[in-house]
């Protein structure tokens, strides 16, 4: 039936969840085998059988005709109330700890032989795991665990560090850890951990100004220049580690994350499960609109790893840094999934307008705008972005995808795009990567340059298999898709939502080089993917001013159909 050119191959992603030891784990947390990340099944020759039994549909979004109330009202209780550090100032809750040694800072039994110290003593409270102490108006952690810290950093050891046991944690404002080699650890957590199980330390937000202080844990330190601004203060060696987050509540103005990374070097967020669960029945669409999950912005770079970010409104994970503004650093992502992402905004699950970035063993799925934009929903954003009054434009560049499954997405799979004429995305691979069940495209490039796809799947997606497209209302001469080459594309079953015949790749663009490929209709009654490749002319400009343009320097060679035409001539049709 199919061709032998290339047979499927197992993906050899084998890694092993990397999790600190600790004493504070109880069996409860240590006894799962369950691993992080994505874990493809073994293939067979016949891809065809990834459709079976052929039943399979595109996610479609929710219709909600519901009407949302006013957000909550802010500084609930009267902790919100007892220090200006909960107000959303830069105050820190350490600076109001009037002391400076380790003698005077640190309680009695705080801190162990190698100079780990333990927050518990430093609460106002006994430490439970009962979920009963989210609804009290008095309790805050925030203070005691800053307590700790600052004892921590007065430990003679090169990495300081504070331990978490398992328990439940309230947090009314973020913890702030903008400390050089400071790490914040629970005990050991499993990806199958259940929502606040006892053997785990659970950080519920509950912010007294969720427009300013949203999340759990928010490195952004801060000076006074000479002239009395605020400026970004680095901060380097930051390991976040071992939590589970709670997060009920979020800016709807200003964007912020339920953990922030500013300018961070060598950072690392690590064994993390981030679920959004609101204190009262909350629709998607009435979600705060500015709420990420894990952000590494202004410079920050390192690792976000075995990391599952769930329900988050605007984006599970967002790396946002601009190219020759900040300083460039590496950002790796690996072993997460990323799901249920759904808001009024964005609602993506992983967002890339940073350099220097490394996807691998994700999965990332069912994500949707709630507000039926067109601009949201997607499982993979790399865009450049608009500028803003403080930043020149941000655009991605050197980013690698390997090994990662994008699925039932509302919108596409993975998007390129950029609103801005002179910016587009540059030197972008995407290896070994999936796209199936995605409401729109499976691929879709709309702006990119340097850009390379080998051994990339599209299947059972709701239109075009990919699409490349350099329509756009800019100027005729913005810089939309530049040079595109892909190797041993795999492609069928798509255009399942389409009314009319669909090939399986649209190129309206120039510089694309497809080498190699199968493009297949396993079954002739599903979905509208009868042809293989099809290039189209396109008009491009503001309303008004569009120009036609013709593709050029398109080279496919080494394709395989089945139940598909052959590769197209070009038709200059609209």
């Amino acid at each position: 039936m199919l061709s032998t050119q290339r047979f499927m191959k197992t993906w050899m992603v084998g890694f092993l969840a990397l999790v600190s030891a600790s004493i504070w784990a109880t069996s409860s947390a240590a006894s799962s085998s369950a691993v992080w990340g994505y874990h493809p099944p073994a293939e067979s020759a016949d891809f065809c059988e990834l459709d079976a039994p052929y039943s399979e549909m595109p996610f479609t979004a929710p219709v909600d005709n519901s009407s949302c109330g006013a957000p909550p009202t802010p500084c609930t209780g009267a902790v919100c109330s007892a220090s200006e550090a909960c107000m959303g100032t830069r105050a820190l809750y350490e600076d109001q700890i009037a002391c400076n040694t380790k003698e005077e800072c640190c309680l009695a039994g705080s801190v162990d032989p190698d100079g780990v110290v333990d927050v518990l003593p430093y609460l106002a409270r006994p430490l439970s795991a009962d979920p009963a102490i989210d609804n009290s108006t008095t309790v805050d952690d925030s203070p005691g665990i800053a307590h700790a810290i600052k004892c921590a950093m007065l430990q003679p050891t090169t990495r300081h560090t504070v331990a978490f046991p398992a328990g439940r944690y309230v947090l009314r404002s973020p913890l702030r850890p903008e400390h050089n080699d400071l790490t914040l650890e629970g005990p050991e957590l499993p990806p199958d951990a259940a929502p606040g199980d006892p053997g785990t330390a659970t950080l519920v937000t509950l912010p007294c100004h969720p427009e300013y202080l949203p999340g759990a844990i928010q490195v952004d330190k801060v000076a006074l220049d000479g002239s009395g601004k605020w400026v970004s203060d680095n901060v380097s060696g930051v390991w976040i580690r071992n939590f589970q987050i709670v997060l009920t509540e979020g800016p709807r103005v200003k964007a912020n994350s339920g953990i922030q990374m500013n300018n961070c070097a060598d950072c690392l967020v690590e064994n993390i499960i981030m679920r959004y669960v609101p204190r009262s029945a909350q629709p998607p669409k009435c979600k705060p609109s500015n709420l990420d999950g894990i952000t590494f912005a202004l410079g920050s770079g390192g690792a976000i790893r075995n990391v599952i970010v769930d329900g988050v409104p605007k984006g599970g994970i967002y790396l946002a840094s601009v190219t020759g503004h900040h300083v460039t650093r590496h950002i790796d992502v690996e072993n997460c999934e990323i799901k249920n992402i759904n808001g009024p905004v964005g609602a993506g699950g992983i967002k890339i307008i940073a350099s220097e970035v490394a996807v691998r063993n994700c999965e990332v799925h069912h994500n949707w705008v709630s507000s039926g934009s067109t601009s949201g929903g997607y499982g993979l954003w790399i865009a450049a972005q608009i500028p803003g009054a403080t930043y020149p434009s941000a655009y991605p560049s050197n980013v690698v995808v390997q090994d990662s499954y994008f699925h039932h997405n509302g919108n596409s799979g993975v998007a390129m795009a950029s609103p801005v004429e002179n910016y587009r995305p540059e030197n972008i691979e995407l290896e070994r990567v999936k796209f199936a069940y995605n409401g729109s495209y499976g691929v879709h490039i709309q702006a990119g340059t340097g850009v390379e796809l080998r051994d990339v799947w599209s299947w059972g997606n709701g239109s075009y298999g990919m699409y490349l497209t350099s329509r756009a209302t800019l100027a005729p001469s913005a810089l939309r898709v530049g040079t595109v080459y892909m190797q041993d594309p795999i492609v069928f079953d798509n255009g399942l939502t389409a009314s009319q015949d669909l090939p399986g790749i649209l190129l309206q663009a120039s510089n694309i080089t497809i080498d190699g490929g199968d493009f297949e209709r396993c079954e002739q009654s599903r979905g509208k993917q009868t042809r293989s490749i099809q290039q189209r002319c396109w008009q491009s400009g503001p309303a008004g001013g569009e120009v036609l343009f013709h593709p050029v320097n398109n080279v496919i060679s080494g394709v395989d159909t089945h139940g598909t035409n052959a590769p197209e001539v070009l038709a200059c049709n609209l």
